[in-house]
């Protein structure tokens, strides 16, 4: 976050400083509404750009075994380009690599999904999904696991329909 906004005052510093001195090359004396107007139209486009380019970029940092299973977008009133269009700001990954199968029970999978959101924490979540039943239930450290890791019983189960996005990830 503070690096955020420290990069947005530099981008306002550095267009401010360049119109400066486009007006000195020019020989004239830049009028006193223009060198902040241009710092703040600077601002602003860096601020619309950082929010729309977030997820592409974060994106490509990621390794390849690193899957994107499922986007999300937030609309704001006070942002109102993002009601016409609005940014991924948050979104949930796997490791498929990092997938386990029961051996005793080849239907559960025990999976651990990434949350992400611009300028948040990451969370992860240890998941219990049975592809045959459509349904996870989360592992939690209380959980009572047996000499696999698998849990010998979750307290509560959710259902996933068909095209639930770690279900189709995880059981295709």
């Amino acid at each position: 976050m503070y690096v955020f906004i420290f990069t947005t005052v530099v981008v306002g510093f550095a267009s401010a400083g360049v119109v400066m001195l486009l007006f000195r090359l020019w020989g004239r004396k830049a009028p006193k509404y223009v060198v902040p107007f241009v710092a703040a139209i600077a601002m602003f486009g860096y601020m619309i750009w950082d929010e729309y380019t977030w997820f592409d970029r974060y994106e490509a940092r990621l390794p390849q075994t690193i899957n994107v299973i499922q986007t999300f977008t937030d609309e704001n009133v006070f942002a109102p380009w993002t009601l016409i269009n609005a940014p991924v700001n948050r979104f949930t990954a796997i490791d498929l690599d990092k997938v386990i199968t029961n051996p005793e029970a080849p239907e559960e999978k025990r999976v651990t999904t990434l949350l992400l959101k611009k300028g948040g924490e990451t969370l992860a979540l240890t998941h219990l999904v049975d592809c045959s039943q459509g349904r996870r239930g989360y592992i939690t450290p209380t959980t009572a696991v047996d000499g696999n890791g698998f849990p010998t019983g979750i307290d509560e189960w959710f259902a996933m329909n068909a095209g639930d996005p770690l279900r189709a990830a995880i059981c295709s």
